[in-house]
């Protein structure tokens, strides 16, 4: 009903439309009090800029930014993790996301699993992206602790319609993997402006298919001989590959609708809604074993070159989730030197099921036993306050920034077991976990010209944190965990110098408190096997950061060159690990972690011939383990999945005035995974891999309303590995309508 009536609404929209193009109400940044400053080092991406990037997803727009990386495996990933510069993949709530004034972070934990809501955002409705780097601002929590990613969204001045289609193609061939992988995405957009409302409404279809993402490897030898088998692959640590994981089919729709208020010129009041539904079917499963015969053979006791081991099928999975986003907006000046952001957000999960089956192939594909996990209630509500003001000087300076901040998420989640996983009868409960966290803040921020060239910033956010309604079942027993309540605070302080109108420079400076998530706290969960796994801890000590920033900027007729030294320094650092004197495996507190860095950014425009912009990047980290009481051998490491050098370079050239040409280099250094670096420079599935990744794109404007273009991501087929496979080579083609 929803699909039918939002295609009605749809397409009366198109008929009354007489406009040509999109265009988009923005407040200008240098007037308003409330510009994030200081910020250390930020980056931009522009819709004109991202229109020259391979961009089936929103977060693509993000690939060649100074010293960040989105952990992406296929289009469609749910799973795109976030990091800036010392961050690990799963150390996900040190990365602040928003959508406008909507909160997409998923601070639920810290894992595969809680990536930022990316699918939020379509690619076509962004008007620009913002990124700072490091908890340098007091308007922003101790999640900022790695940095802050603000997606601007478009809204039309007059009537407008956008329709686009894209397909992908990738290959894929490693072990005995060696296939074509197909998908296309559909957009629609479509809004109007008249007198003081504007109304926007978007929709998009994906259809995706991933590579296999998991391997089967021989554990050991078996206790029988078994059947002679071929077809395994040498594994690079000892052992074979035998079979791989279905790749995800994935099926995902976003219908979301904006309406905006003009309550003055300068001041605009926005409703945002979205619902997204996904599904994720991983029916398919390979095995690469062939008896004497030619069959296949997915179970049992075999024999691989000589020798006996036991193998069993990958699982089948269907996974799906609705997933209703309401936020409410009012943003502008309010007159007299006073501007206002605020915002309140709900993210809700309507829906949230995973169906998996067991490992014997020829039960599963009909039927049998499996698991069965089911959300209860799962989300989290935001409210955010902000007010700023610039004043005439005085002892008062220049400008003010103050504000209230509240959110709440809360998990709850219940895991069976079945007797038959499509259709999850005969239940039997496995495990039960929930709780709750709520964080409370006030920030002021404040600004002096102590001169013409030297300006001093000082600010501070008092946090509140609790956690409660900590629970857990299993098998039958139940534990409950008392309320935790806790509060720091995080002085900021920025002194920038601006000697000549060529020349900027800035010291930064941040303390950062990161509490943590109620998965942390709370979750128990089922693991690749079916089993449970307690990885949590109730106990666990607040991360408490110390940033600093030096930042130089030259500024060229047409060119800029700019300059990081930083270096964080981490007390209580929480991450997964195993405790050598106890053996347990959870989340704990690592002592210290400190780590320092260098960065060089570059933008060029005009380079050598008209119409060339060149954007390169490269920086190198040293993120050590100072200290750590669970694991001493880890002291003196390399934090795992931090490499030590990044490059990005991207290039787009206008070649006439209907075609535009790009092409972008990615690059990161082989990074450890354990955290005492023993896994050396082992590389392929189960380790983090160095890469050097190349990209192309061209774009070409048939006439004033249609445009195609053509890219292809990893040209040279690069394999590589986070863990999981990340993608080969993989061919875009799109058509976009704008009137």
């Amino acid at each position: 009903m929803h699909r039918r009536l939002f295609a009605s609404i749809l397409l009366s929209g198109i008929s009354s439309l007489h406009a040509n193009e999109l265009e988009t109400i923005s407040v200008s940044q240098s007037a308003s009090a409330l510009e994030t400053e200081p910020a250390a080092l930020s980056g931009q991406v522009t819709a004109a800029e991202a229109a020259d990037i391979n961009t089936a997803d929103s977060e693509d727009v993000l690939k060649y930014q100074p010293n960040l990386m989105v952990r992406k495996r296929f289009i469609g990933d749910r799973n795109g993790l976030l990091t800036f510069r010392d961050m690990h993949n799963f150390q996900t709530p040190r990365a602040l996301v928003y959508s406008d004034g909507i909160l997409l972070s998923n601070f639920l934990g810290a894992n595969f699993a809680t990536a930022p809501r990316w699918d939020v955002v379509q690619p076509q409705e962004i008007d620009r992206v913002e990124i700072f780097y490091g908890p340098y601002s007091a308007r922003y929590s101790g999640n900022s602790l790695g940095g802050v990613t603000v997606f601007h969204t478009k809204m039309p001045q007059q009537a407008m319609a956008h329709l686009s289609a894209g397909t992908f193609m990738q290959r894929f061939d490693d072990y005995g993997t060696d296939e074509d992988y197909f998908g296309h995405r559909l957009n629609a957009v479509v809004g109007n402006r008249k007198g003081d409302w504007s109304l926007l409404l978007a929709a998009s279809r994906l259809e995706n298919e991933g590579h296999p993402q998991s391997f089967g490897l021989t554990r050991g030898t078996g206790p029988n001989p078994g059947t002679p088998v071929t077809g395994a692959h040498p594994y690079s640590q000892g052992g074979y590959v035998y079979n791989a994981a279905s790749g995800s089919e994935v099926t995902e729709q976003n219908l979301k609708l904006k309406l905006g208020y003009d309550l003055t010129r300068d001041l605009q009041a926005r409703l945002t809604l979205a619902w997204l539904d996904r599904r994720d079917e991983t029916l398919k499963p390979q095995t690469y074993l062939r008896d004497a015969n030619g069959r296949l053979v997915y179970n049992g006791d075999v024999t691989i070159n000589g020798e006996d081991f036991a193998v069993t099928s990958q699982r089948l999975g269907l996974s799906e989730s609705q997933d209703l986003i309401t936020g409410l907006e009012l943003d502008g000046k309010l007159g007299h030197g006073w501007d206002i952001q605020t915002g309140v957000s709900d993210y809700r999960v309507l829906d949230d099921t995973s169906r998996r089956s067991g490992t014997d192939f020829a039960v599963a594909r009909t039927g049998g036993p499996g698991t069965f996990s089911d959300d209860q209630g799962t989300g989290w509500q935001t409210f955010d306050l902000n007010l700023g003001h610039r004043h005439d000087g005085g002892w008062l300076g220049q400008r003010v920034v103050f504000g209230y901040h509240i959110d709440r998420y809360r998990l709850d989640e219940i895991n069976y077991d079945t007797n038959e996983w499509r259709t999850t009868q005969g239940r039997t409960l496995k495990s039960a976990s929930r709780g709750e966290t709520r964080t409370q803040a006030l920030f002021i921020e404040n600004q002096w010209a102590l001169s013409d060239k030297l300006k001093l910033t000082l600010g501070g956010r008092q946090e509140w944190w609790q956690a409660s309604d900590g629970r857990l079942v299993q098998n039958g027993a139940s534990a409950a965990y008392p309320q935790r309540n806790e509060q720091a605070f995080s002085p900021k302080a920025s002194l920038s110098y601006r000697p000549t109108d060529d020349w900027l420079t800035s010291l930064s400076l941040g303390k950062a408190h990161r509490f943590a998530t109620v998965g942390e706290l709370y979750q128990g969960s089922l693991d690749n096997n079916g089993d449970f796994n307690a990885a949590f801890d109730p106990n666990l000590k607040t991360e408490e950061g110390l940033s600093k920033n030096l930042m130089v900027k030259h500024f060229f007729p047409q060119a800029t060159l700019t300059a990081n030294l930083w270096e964080n320094d981490v007390d209580d650092a929480i991450f997964r690990q195993t405790n050598v004197f106890t053996g347990v495996n959870n989340f704990q507190n690592i002592d210290r972690v400190r780590s320092r860095g260098i960065e060089f950014i570059a933008n060029w425009p005009d380079l050598l011939v008209d119409g060339l912009t060149l954007d390169f990047n490269v920086s190198y980290t040293r993120a050590i383990i100072e200290d750590n009481d669970s694991q001493p051998a880890s002291e003196g490491k390399q934090f795992p999945r931090v490499p030590r050098w990044r490059a990005n370079l991207l290039a787009r050239y206008q070649a006439t005035q209907k075609l535009n040409l790009s092409s972008g280099l990615r690059y990161a250094s082989d990074p450890y995974d354990s955290l005492d670096n023993s896994d050396g420079d082992a590389e392929g599935f189960g380790f983090t891999d160095d890469y050097v990744v190349l990209d192309v794109r061209g774009r070409y404007q048939l006439d004033n309303h249609i445009s195609v273009a053509l890219g292809m991501d990893n040209v040279t087929d690069h394999r590589y590995y986070v863990f999981h496979p990340y993608p080969g080579r993989t061919l875009f083609a799109e058509v976009n309508w704008d009137y």
